[in-house]
């Protein structure tokens, strides 16, 4: 009796000792991303020094840790990208009424500067359901372009590739003589990054409480600044392993975002990807008190929202040959975790994909572990294609907010980060 009595008292001991861990990991979490989602660090993006400021609390965080910097003496492996930013007044009315960024409308990311009242014309989506001289007939020159992308409910799936194409065609084509694109849709607003400007101004406009057919006129205020040589950098530390040190084993997540949105909008970026930042400093802050038996590399890409340039930057001028890693895990959007997460590349490495379900099985970290085939949708696709062992991660349920206003700190649920976090621990051990 004495010795089930004992039992208890220790499996009590060892339970508050877990639940004491997972919730300093939480504090911690909680703290990397608070910071990195704040206005301070602009979205992260390439206006006001937002990647420099959130490069440097990276690589001081790296330093407090004790995590050697990868790159000799530094931290920062510097590379440069076109960037197109909004740093100031960003004003759209439809008909003289002001319409509120990020809320109401976007302007594309990659549009040029733009200021004054223009003439409108509307059209209708399935007027687009011909070819692409059919819809070039709608470029007057003289009229912005809005266009009711709402859909019909009977509309074939050859009438919305047709009607998908030429949108993008009166996007794009600079052969076409259009001041610029109105596109009116009840679609959620998504912003994006670009790394070359768009022929012309285009907007995305949600607001229901407006009737397109109703639109005559919209006066448009945008500055926007278009840099084609952008410096940035990624971060990167190491820690030496303890037995196997030639063996390497990589963790990585992109912290850029998409920066701002006129003067006083910016896109927080709290679930992408502050929290797979706040993951890989996590695990750095683990393994430099535990130190692990292979070498650890942390990598922190700047420039994944543009088109994974900081991945493709390193696997293109890496500090170390890449067949020395035994395995990378990327991390990105792992702030949620409701439905459990999913695994990008899973067939491909069927054994390691397995270990990771038995792990989860034997410990029920999370809800399910799910399998997704090869994706070149994040920082972990410049690698794999080089051949490196690569998963990418990324957690399920909870906030649907992506690229926009709504992906901020105060919303992300962190519900499966410090189990995730023990899961990927077994997993390396």
């Amino acid at each position: 009796m004495k010795t089930i009595k004992y039992l208890l008292i220790l499996c009590w001991l060892l339970t508050g000792v877990f639940a004491g861990a997972q919730e300093a990991d939480l504090s911690y979490a909680r703290h990397i991303v608070k910071k990195l989602a704040s206005p301070g660090f602009n979205g992260r993006g390439y206006r006001k020094d937002g990647d420099k400021k959130a490069a440097a609390f990276i690589a001081k965080t790296f330093e407090k840790q004790g995590v050697a910097p990868l790159f000799g003496d530094t931290y920062y492996q510097p590379f440069e990208l076109g960037a197109n930013t909004f740093p100031g007044k960003l004003r759209v009315a439809l008909n003289d009424r002001n319409l509120k960024p990020g809320v109401d409308f976007i302007v594309w990311s990659g549009s040029p500067a733009v200021k004054g009242q223009f003439p409108v014309k509307v059209i209708k989506r399935s007027d687009l359901y011909g070819t692409l001289s059919d819809a070039a007939q709608y470029a007057d020159g003289a009229h912005y372009l809005l266009i009711d992308n709402r859909k019909d409910e009977h509309e074939t799936m050859e009438q919305a590739e047709k009607a998908n194409a030429a949108i993008l065609h009166l996007r794009n084509a600079t052969e076409l003589s259009l001041p610029g694109v109105i596109v009116y849709d009840n679609a959620k607003l998504t912003w994006s990054s670009q790394t070359k400007p768009s022929a012309r101004p285009v907007i995305f406009v949600n607001q229901p409480s407006i009737d397109p057919v109703t639109v005559t006129s919209v006066v448009l205020d945008v500055e926007s600044v278009w840099t084609p040589a952008y410096e940035t950098q990624n971060v990167a530390g190491i820690i030496r392993g303890t037995t196997t040190p030639d063996s390497l084993v990589v963790v990585c997540a992109h912290y850029d975002h998409l920066g701002r949105m006129g003067k006083k909008n910016y896109i927080p970026g709290a679930n992408d990807n502050a929290s797979g930042t706040a993951f890989i400093l996590d695990l750095a802050r683990y393994y430099a008190a535990h130190p692990p038996a292979y070498t650890l590399v942390f990598i922190a890409f700047s420039g994944e929202e543009s088109g994974l340039l900081g991945s493709k930057a390193f696997v293109k001028n890496p500090p170390f040959d890449l067949s020395t890693i035994k395995f990378l895990i990327n991390f990105d959007m792992v702030g949620t975790g409701e439905d459990g997460m999913t695994v990008v590349n899973a067939p491909m490495f069927p054994e390691a994909f397995s270990k990771l379900v038995a792990i989860n099985k034997d410990k029920n970290y999370l809800k399910a572990v799910n399998s997704r085939g090869e994706s070149c949708n994040s920082d972990h696709c410049p690698f794999y294609e080089k051949g490196v062992p690569s998963f990418f991660i990324y957690t399920q349920g909870g906030i649907a907010a992506y690229h926009d206003i709504h992906d901020r700190y105060e919303t992300l649920p962190f519900t499966a980060f410090a189990n995730l976090k023990q899961l990927i621990i077994d997993f390396f051990e």
